[in-house]
């Protein structure tokens, strides 16, 4: 086969358009795909195109979208090409929706939805319904999503629900969304059920429709008792940002105990401080629930203000060790003048309260206040008790550290030496507890429980990376939280489950709320729920140490 030369190719090209000689046409562009015709030189063609007449050009144009043309950019100016002569010529558009050619159909479904073509809504409803091939059937979806009209969600609906192909059902959910409106937001709402697969695709619907009814819903779904819905919810709520505050902040004034923990810890995660004024009269309701005073305190950690001061200092006496720890790691990022002289007269009590303040700040490691209360006397004595008699050995290291930096090394000094020295070579091997909690703080709080347990924690924040540890390094046993975004304690729980059995590695599931418990009376996930989950056993915020040291003892023993 002799070599084509472009300059002749495009002049036999101009004057077989002149000539309105189609079949020449299409036999020269036959060739355009060769790669003796470079980039310049198809995109000039395809200019010379444009010029036609669309009588003309419109069969040209159906012959070329048959052709495998490799280059993107040269689909893309083709795509283009087909897009400006169809514009207003909204029969043809419809007659070659109908043709049985496959590339053709595709492209022009394609260009009905890009023209926002109205009239071709009702074909292409009928083409949903009786077309079996699937790549048609994504394009079509897809077309009807964006003429966005309120009467194709029925046809929508019907596919997401008569298909069990993923790729299907997330052209459908997808072009749901695009239409949006209260139908479509209902009909999403309302069919996730937590048994789906798409009950993913169908909650990510929602965070793409934003509007009020949409944020609604989604901030609805805090309240599932299903982990998985409430935790993507949280993601995409999260995600929104601040457009999600006015929804989730008017969500709390009649949320129940479960709903408001998850409710203020969102409001906490987007950080908007429109946010700290209802989570600050929250607190002054002072609710009963520990698990709701926790998330609000982890919440203005995240959203720093002066105006926390009073409610953190009510939490550094809160009957509860992990609500002090939280609001003691809040107190470190709200540091005001009204904040230390509280505190300062907290630690000069010198009473049990005051030693449990001074231990929520250690243990927490609030190292920015340590700053105002190291020239305390009061507090260097009960810093002092409470590093050498509670504090876990990480803990004191990390305070010891402090003290040292603060030029307090005479202090330090001090606490070593009333800390007894282990004598090489007796140390006994304890049990590995791997624990997995996206809060610092609770974190924190199971070091010191573990450690005065007698056994050796290993902490994680990222549920992943746990699992990747897990993996790699069998632990004893595993504490995990429910809660935890991107990967759940179940997920967790289900992960571990691949590798290892409920024998190999027991699994305790810690959870802030109801929705998880062993009895068979009205439970929302009864046992067969977490044998598949792989769950060991369950233990509800807050739990005394002996019930957790009694349940890690039991499963330790099996």
């Amino acid at each position: 086969m002799s070599a084509i030369n472009p300059r002749e190719f495009l002049d036999e090209l101009i004057f077989c358009l002149k000539e309105e000689d189609i079949v020449k046409a299409n036999a020269l562009l036959q060739f355009i795909t060769n790669p003796e015709i470079n980039a310049n030189f198809q995109k000039r063609a395809l200019h010379e195109l444009s010029k036609a007449s669309e009588r003309l050009v419109f069969p040209i144009l159906e012959y070329l979208t048959t052709l495998q043309i490799p280059n993107p950019e040269i689909q893309e100016s083709l795509y283009e090409l087909i897009l400006d002569k169809a514009y207003g010529n909204h029969d043809r558009i419809i007659k070659y929706i109908i043709k049985d050619d496959k590339r053709n159909r595709i492209t022009y479904i394609k260009v009905a939805g890009d023209l926002i073509l109205a009239d071709a809504a009702p074909i292409l409803e009928k083409l949903l319904e009786k077309s079996k091939d699937r790549d048609i059937i994504i394009q079509t979806a897809a077309s009807l999503g964006n003429i966005r009209l309120q009467s194709s969600l029925p046809a929508l609906i019907k596919l997401v629900e008569s298909y069990n192909d993923t790729e299907i059902q997330k052209a459908g959910i997808d072009a749901i969304a695009q239409i949006g409106g209260k139908p479509a937001v209902d009909y999403l709402t309302n069919s996730i059920t937590g048994d789906n697969d798409t009950d993913g695709l169908k909650i990510k619907a929602l965070g793409e429709i934003q509007d009020q009814h949409a944020l609604q819903s989604l901030s609805s779904l805090l309240e599932s008792t299903n982990t998985n819905i409430r935790d993507a919810a949280i993601d995409h709520l999260i995600e929104i940002g601040g457009k999600a505050v006015p929804i989730l902040t008017a969500a709390t004034s009649d949320a129940g105990s479960d709903f408001m923990v998850h409710l203020i810890t969102t409001l906490g995660y987007i950080k908007d401080p429109k946010a700290l004024p209802v989570i600050l009269d929250i607190m002054k309701t002072k609710p009963d629930d520990p698990n709701v005073r926790q998330a609000a305190y982890e919440s203005m950690e995240r959203i720093p203000s002066t105006k926390s001061a009073i409610a953190l200092a009510v939490g550094i006496h809160d009957p509860v060790e992990a609500v002090r720890m939280s609001a003691a790691r809040a107190m470190d990022k709200n540091i005001s003048k009204v904040l230390v002289a509280g505190l300062k007269n907290i630690v000069r009590e010198g009473n049990e309260d005051a030693l449990n303040a001074v231990g929520a700040l250690i243990d927490s490691e609030a190292d920015n206040i340590f700053n105002f209360l190291l020239q305390e006397e009061s507090f260097i004595r009960l810093s002092v008790k409470h590093v050498t008699t509670k504090a876990d050995p990480k803990t004191r290291d990390h305070f010891l550290n402090i003290l040292k930096k603060k030029n307090h090394q005479a202090l330090a000094d001090k606490i070593e030496q009333m800390v007894p020295k282990e004598t090489k070579g007796t140390e006994s091997k304890t049990a590995q507890i791997f624990v997995v909690d996206d809060s610092k703080m609770m974190l924190k709080l199971y070091e010191n429980k573990l450690t005065g347990f007698g056994y050796t924690p290993t902490s994680f924040m990222f549920p992943e990376e746990a699992l990747r540890q897990i993996y790699a390094s069998k632990p004893d046993l595993v504490i995990t939280d429910l809660n935890m975004p991107k990967m759940n304690g179940l997920q967790l729980a289900q992960g571990i489950r691949k590798k290892y059995s409920s024998i190999e590695i027991p699994i305790i599931m810690i959870t802030t709320q109801s929705d998880v418990v062993e009895s068979e009376k009205n439970s929302k996930m009864d046992k067969s729920q977490m044998g598949k989950a792989g769950i060991n056993k369950v233990l509800h915020k807050p739990f005394s140490n002996e019930e957790l040291q009694a349940t890690i003892a039991k499963l330790l023993k099996k």
